[in-house]
């Protein structure tokens, strides 16, 4: 599912962009779902990091699209970002909040399709590198090549990332299917590890490269030192 946010004062613009995403949705088989905020600081105050692709109006009456941008990009640095505005050179101002690209109104559907299809292929690419967690009351979304272990203590599981660590409420099954299991390894009930930090194996544990020492269950050993044989062999 690819999440857009469309934010358009305008009813009849918000209306005419929907509809083309809607189109493109059924074209091309693709499931995406649509939230449309007429405010901007309405959007900001309840943005959780959950969405794909945002569409900001650069005229909103609240506060202009390129400064609720910039707020923005304060808590979300990676999202596909599309300025949407009547005047093509008002486009130029979302170089300095790092917009992904610009559509001029009205929305002409081929533009938007070839837009979207660009977009959404990077969006799948990027997937494949982070993971979203559910913190509090917000989504932190963390790159898995920050990830040196997950360890879970009762109901609390903590990543251990490079630099820092990130708690919250869940089980270590459910975090083990959101990690690739050629890079990740459950090596003992509570821990998960990261391949590539593994700096040695021996006997019943395994020494990371920040130091940290993970135990090592005889029942998961064989599986762990094949994947790492395995990983490392192939040039990880």
């Amino acid at each position: 599912m690819i999440n857009i946010v469309i934010i358009e004062d305008s009813e009849e613009d918000y209306k005419y962009l929907a509809d083309g995403i809607r189109e493109y949705s059924e074209k091309n088989g693709e499931a995406i779902s649509v939230r449309h905020y007429a405010s901007a600081l309405m959007f900001l105050d309840e943005y959780k990091m959950d969405a794909d692709i945002i569409f900001m109006d650069i005229e909103l009456p609240d506060i202009n699209g390129v400064l609720a941008s910039e707020k923005l990009r304060m808590r979300d640095a990676d999202v596909a970002l599309v300025f949407v505005t009547n005047l093509a050179h008002m486009a130029i101002k979302g170089y300095g909040v790092s917009a992904t690209d610009f559509i001029v109104k009205p929305v002409n559907y081929y533009k938007l399709s070839a837009l979207l299809g660009k977009i959404i292929k990077k969006v799948k690419v990027s997937r494949d590198d982070y993971i979203c967690l559910p913190v509090e009351r917000s989504v932190v979304r963390i790159s898995l090549g920050q990830i040196i272990y997950v360890e879970a203590e009762a109901h609390r599981i903590t990543f251990h990332l490079t630099d820092r660590q990130i708690t919250y409420s869940g089980t270590l099954t459910a975090c083990q299917k959101m990690l690739p299991p050629e890079s990740f390894v459950r090596c003992y009930q509570s821990f998960i590890v990261n391949l590539k930090y593994v700096k040695a194996c021996s006997g019943n544990e395994i020494v990371m490269t920040d130091g940290s020492v993970i135990p090592l269950s005889r029942s998961n050993r064989k599986e762990v030192m094949a994947k790492i044989a395995g990983y490392f062999h192939g040039g990880g």
